[in-house]
């Protein structure tokens, strides 16, 4: 999101995304990404989290080089897109809005008015996703 924000404040069309990626475990995870737009091509994507990554292991300069370039006009194929623009505008959350996390909401929504706990914190461990390969 940060990086959507940079690039508006530059002047370049850009959103973000949000959804899940099959994470380095090999277990979907929740994830954000950015998109640019470039006049006569489109929508880039681009994950400068992930592309962060090759920062944190030891690999020879020229594939952290090229892993870094892959993910700033690219995205893996371990996707699921849930959410295509998670922007919202900046104003305080309105009083009687319950439900919490909702510029990231990436599992159902959970309110109840006769509870005096957090019960979608609470509830959020039942919700599961898995992503399987389909031929």
């Amino acid at each position: 999101m940060l990086f959507a924000a940079f690039c508006r404040s530059l002047g370049i069309p850009a959103r973000a995304l949000g959804g899940y990626q099959m994470v380095m475990a090999g277990a979907p995870g929740g994830h954000f990404w950015a998109e640019y737009y470039l006049p006569g091509y489109g929508w880039v994507p681009n994950d400068v989290t992930i592309a962060e990554a090759a920062d944190w292991v030891v690999i020879p300069e020229e594939k952290r080089t090229a892993f870094k370039d892959y993910y700033a006009a690219n995205l893996d194929p371990a996707r699921l897109v849930i959410q295509t623009n998670v922007d919202i505008p900046m104003d305080p959350a309105l009083p009687d809005d319950d439900a919490i996390f909702r510029v990231v909401r990436q599992s159902p929504a959970i309110v109840s008015d006769t509870v005096d706990y957090d019960i979608e914190l609470t509830c959020m461990e039942c919700f599961g996703i898995s992503l399987e390969t389909v031929a």
